[in-house]
């Protein structure tokens, strides 16, 4: 099916499934009748229907769908006295107005029951949360997340203005590389399934079960330390409005890999579980070193013919990508107790089919390319996802709630890649082969309680909570094969006497983390003049976490047998692997080194204080002070067995300060200063290193990296034209001192495969400028077509240069932070038809060209260049249960590249420059429906 075909089908389906629902909308904005105040969480219900809404933080609210006709609007609010509205007119595809107020009551209430909870998951509510926050926050919510057809936080996240997404999963904030970048889940800490990396990936968690993302750009003493682009808070649902229960299902298409022919490795019976069957793991009584049995040619042999030895690729048809989700929201009663659950279950099976060119070259001298080596690696991979949120919430009064928070997450990866080309400077011509299997799973559960006394002078909210993450990766299986240019003749690579296992050899590794937190914050008001009605706030807190890690990897090669049958070099592989023995086949050689393993563990002891001062009723002040008392600690060993100790205890005292200025009730402008922290990840400590088939580059740890202090400055303002609507721009600068980076180690590279290890710079700084933008054309037309349409834009300019360190020979000194963008933008166009329960959406989205890695003298910086991706997505409701979604995704499907300024004429050229990686992912055609059930 091609192309034009999927798009002609799309467009029909989407042209032919308009249908009509009759219905309209009621809005407005309550107040007190005696002070003109805006009443802040008033009840607003249509009697009859399980239809309504709380007003925020400006006493507006909008309620949707509501039938065409008269209805009866109920309006309450604690110690108020209700009003009730009879007869209001709803016009199908229209908006009524409803502007009121309420009287206070004249006697004390005995018993109030407010039916209807706060809606966090809205627009609505998610600007009036950043409005009134005093930092530098964004933000996104379930109702904006279900106008995409994002899958998972990643692709949810990239929406939000400053923020990109690195390799599909890790994220940036204003340019600033994952490491500089933090996430919390719950208020607690997020665990990290990588070895490599310090970062969440975000791919692990499904937008369904996202209530709203809130994006901290600015520190406060009330958040962790460790962030320098921003801090991510990610809340998943808890009590839901009504009875539920959805069914989601989609399909996806996507070119060049579906229905074409696919590649695997064999794994086994209930693969499709995503959960290790435990096919390819080591056996139970393997020899934990091979070396221990090397005098005993029975026992070598017993242990290489234990292990599973396929070495081809099973081929079969790409299907369609498969998505489902189930979704069941309850609320009920429990006595007094107001209880709700929220239990969802998510399961994907998706594949993708990449051609990726993959070169490297020596120094390029009078603008002639020198190449080392140009791959071309046909790279099949095969996603499961399986999760589980199970969300318990109580509410025990107006004033005490309590809830239980559990996720769960399990991801397995299959790849299987092909590489052919040329390896110009060894002098030959691959036919390469990898075989990998990876399973990353992560558990994180939290018990938090909110609690408020004095009539809502003193609150209390506490957190205690478990995190477990793992990844496994067992039997990554590698060899290498040379073409005969002229008969086309293939012999494997067998070394001879020592093992080289990148070339023909398997890795066996698992980590294992797991993390408990606790932490409790005191918020007390404390009346500052009665008269004037204002209040000072101050707040004090105290967290711990400890985090615990250990990863063990296996290395283990092959090579000739002492009379080694010369016939076997051009057997093929299969028959090479049931020729193991010590004499006239292969045998099995250790390669595992003391440096392949490490333990690690990190304390955290935080405490904090600051106070919310209101110098006027415009503007306020919040200063702060966090000490964060830090342990981390490691043990390894080098290579050659000298043992590895690190313990690096840091006490850091961390300053804050946070001014508002509020002109009017639509317009602000805050000003923000903090110092912040950046620590060295495990593995980026650890001396281990590991060959990455997949780039042909060695990652190495460096056991004396050190901590990077970071002194943020911010500003912005902010114009909230209704409260659906935001425009807001910001200015801010960072200091870094030691910033952490990744560096090819000059001087490595022999045949091609470089080394990237971690290094601190001297210093650098980062400045730059956000504007946002989100606006509903209605205000300014009257046209029906243009009031249903609304804006979305923003983006990010940033300037960044970094000062080199004593030592750093060779590298440009004139020269952005590794990772740092010097441009975001995404904008996105809406279009919103709720008589008809249509809406379509266009999004784009692109980033400056950013460091993928550090160079030295005569190998310069490698760039990962900008990319351009344009999503269209529709939506329609069909009756009241049915919702059907369909898009593309990437529609221009340009190449992810890779680029090097070989001839350093400062100009980064795709025809003329060193193209190091560049591969096409493919455009994704979707089509999926909900159902959805609903009660009381």
């Amino acid at each position: 099916m091609n192309n034009k075909k999927i798009s002609t089908t799309l467009f029909l389906l989407f042209a032919s499934i308009i249908a009509f629902a009759q219905t309209g909308t009621i809005r407005g904005t309550i107040k007190d009748a005696k002070t003109n105040e805006d009443l802040i969480g008033a009840t607003v219900k249509i009697e009859g229907t399980a239809l309504g809404s709380v007003t925020d933080i400006n006493g507006f609210f909008s309620i949707a769908k509501v039938p065409a006709g008269k209805v009866k609007v109920v309006i309450s609010y604690v110690s108020y006295q209700d009003r009730v509205l009879a007869d209001v007119a709803v016009v199908s595809g229209n908006i009524t107005e409803i502007n009121t107020s309420l009287e206070e009551e004249k006697t004390l209430l005995q018993e109030v029951k407010v039916t209807a909870s706060r809606l966090t998951n809205t627009e609505v509510s998610v600007i009036s949360e950043i409005k009134a926050a005093q930092m530098v926050v964004n933000g996104i919510s379930a109702q904006q997340i279900a106008k995409t057809l994002d899958r998972d936080a990643a692709q949810v996240v990239k929406r939000v203005p400053g923020i990109t997404i690195v390799g599909d999963r890790f994220i940036n904030i204003r340019g600033l590389n994952q490491r500089y970048n933090n996430v919390m889940l719950h208020n607690a800490f997020t665990p990290s399934m990588e070895t490599d990396v310090k970062s969440f990936s975000f791919d692990i968690i499904p937008s369904s079960q996202i209530d709203r993302m809130l994006i901290y750009k600015s520190p406060s003493a009330e958040l962790p330390g460790e962030f320098a682009g921003g801090l991510v808070k990610i809340f998943t649902k808890n009590i839901p409005d009504k009875n539920s229960l959805v069914i989601d299902y989609s399909t996806s298409y996507r070119s060049n890999t579906t229905f074409g022919d696919f590649y695997q490795p064999n794994q086994g019976k209930n693969y499709w579980t995503g959960f290790n069957n435990g096919y390819y793991d080591l056996p139970k009584y393997f020899p934990a070193n091979i070396s221990q049995v090397a005098n005993n040619p029975a026992a070598l042999e017993s242990a290489g013919r234990s292990l599973r030895n396929e070495w081809i690729a099973k081929n079969s048809t790409a299907t369609p990508d498969q998505r489902i989700g189930i979704t069941g929201n309850y609320k009920f009663s429990i006595g007094r107790v107001k209880a709700g659950n929220v239990t969802a279950l998510n399961y994907s099976d998706t594949r993708t089919n990449f051609v990726i060119d993959r070169n490297d070259f020596n120094a390029n001298i009078s603008n002639t390319q020198s190449p080392i080596y140009n791959f071309n690696d046909q790279q099949y991979s095969r996603n499961i996802r399986v999760g589980v949120m199970h969300n318990w919430a109580f509410r025990l009064s107006d004033n005490h709630s309590i809830e239980f928070k559990n996720l769960f997450n399990q991801l397995s990866n299959s790849n299987y890649t092909r590489r052919t080309g040329r390896a110009i400077e060894a002098n030959y011509n691959p036919d390469n082969h990898s075989f990998n299997q990876v399973y990353r799973g992560i558990y994180t559960g939290q018990l938090t309680g909110k609690h408020t006394f004095a009539n809502g002078k003193t609150s209390i909210d506490w957190v205690v909570g478990y995190n477990h993450s793992y990844r496994d990766q067992p039997d990554y299986r590698r060899y290498r094969s040379d073409v005969d240019p002229n008969s086309g003749t293939k012999s494997v690579y067998i070394p001879i006497g020592t093992a080289q296992a990148f070339f023909l050899g398997r890795w066996f590794s698992k980590m294992i983390e797991n993390g408990y937190t606790g932490a409790v914050n005191l918020t007390q008001k404390v009346t500052l003049s009665k008269e004037k009605e204002t209040e000072m706030e101050l707040k004090a807190g105290v967290f711990y976490e400890k985090k615990d890690r250990s990863f063990n990897g296996r290395n283990l090669g092959y090579v000739r047998g002492s009379n080694f049958n010369g016939e076997l070099f051009t057997a093929p592989i299969n028959v090479i692997f049931n020729n193991i023995n010590g004499t006239n086949g292969i045998r099995i050689d250790e390669q595992t080194n003391p440096n392949d393993s490490y333990t690690a563990g990190n304390k955290l002891l935080a405490y904090y204080a600051n106070a919310n001062i209101p110098l006027s009723k415009k503007l306020n002040i919040i200063g702060g002070v966090r000490a964060e008392d830090n342990t981390q600690s490691l043990q390894s060993a080098f290579i050659g067995g000298a043992r590895v100790s690190v313990k690096n205890p840091v006490l850091s005292i961390l300053p804050s300060a946070n001014l508002s200025y509020n002109f009017n009730e639509k317009m602000l402008v805050r000003a923000a200063y903090g110092q912040t922290i950046n620590r060295p990840e495990f593995r980026e400590l650890a001396p281990f290193s590991f060959y990455d088939f997949d780039f042909n580059v060695v990652y190495e740890g460096y056991t004396g990296l050190k901590i990077s202090t970071v002194n943020n400055f911010d500003a912005r303002w902010e114009f909230y034209p209704t409260p659906a609507e935001v425009v807001s721009f910001a200015v801010f600068h960072k200091d870094f001192r030691n910033p952490i980076e990744i560096e090819v180690e000059a001087g490595s590279g022999s045949l091609g495969a470089k080394t990237f290890i971690y290094k601190n710079a001297q210093s650098a700084r980062s400045t730059g400028v956000e504007l946002e933008i989100k606006k509903g054309l209605a205000s300014i037309t009257s046209s029906r077509f243009l009031e249903r349409v609304s804006v979305l834009f923003n983006t990010t300019l940033i300037v960044s240069k970094v000062k080199l360190r004593e030592g750093a020979v060779g590298q440009s000194n004139n020269r952005p932070l590794q990772g740092q963008s010097p441009y975001i933008v995404n904008t996105g166009i809406n279009y919103n038809d709720q008589e008809r329960d249509f809406q379509v959406n266009i999004l784009y989205n692109v980033i400056g060209k950013r460091i993928f890695a550090v160079g030295f003298l005569g190998y310069p910086d490698l760039y990962e260049m900008p990319r351009n991706v344009l999503d269209l997505t529709f939506s329609k409701g069909v009756g009241s249960r049915f919702v059907i979604k369909g898009g593309i995704n990437d529609i221009f499907n340009q190449a992810a590249l890779i680029l090097q300024d070989g001839n350093q004429d400062g100009k980064f050229d795709r025809k003329n420059d060193e193209i190091m990686q560049q591969y096409k992912p493919g455009r994704l055609f979707s089509l999926g429906v909900s159902y959805t059930l609903s009660g009381r």
